[in-house]
């Protein structure tokens, strides 16, 4: 029998993951699914069915870290979620809802430490 990949989880880097959390649940929609300790150094979270983890970062290191990471998350509606997030001011002045050339529209949110989260739909 062959392997069947399900899912990934993508694991963020966060300064705080405290900060972090604050900024996925109260501006994002995520809710918190679990986290290591209080306060938190690893954490993960959840919206709908994508789950993200949140890693905190040697000093110094998540800022350089997360200005090269970004994210890609598939959505199902994406101008409704572009709707949402542009009442919350959240959308990235370079990253307004358009249509690419391989076919999606897409969005881009900056996170608390500079992470690129481009939500995306067909």
């Amino acid at each position: 029998m062959a392997a069947n990949l399900l899912r990934g989880v993508p694991v963020l880097p966060a300064g705080d993951v405290e900060v972090a959390l604050a900024f996925y649940t109260d501006k994002l929609g995520f809710t918190e699914s679990f986290r290591d300790a209080t306060p938190a150094r690893y954490a993960g979270i959840k919206r709908d069915s994508v789950e993200i983890h949140l890693a905190v970062m040697p000093e110094g290191m998540a800022k350089t870290i997360a200005d090269q990471t970004m994210c890609r998350i598939a959505v199902a509606d994406v101008a409704a979620l572009y709707e949402e997030y542009k009442a919350k001011d959240l959308i990235h002045p370079n990253g307004p809802l358009h249509d690419t050339p391989w076919g999606t529209s897409e969005f881009a949110v900056i996170d608390a430490d500079g992470v690129c989260l481009t939500f995306f739909g067909t």
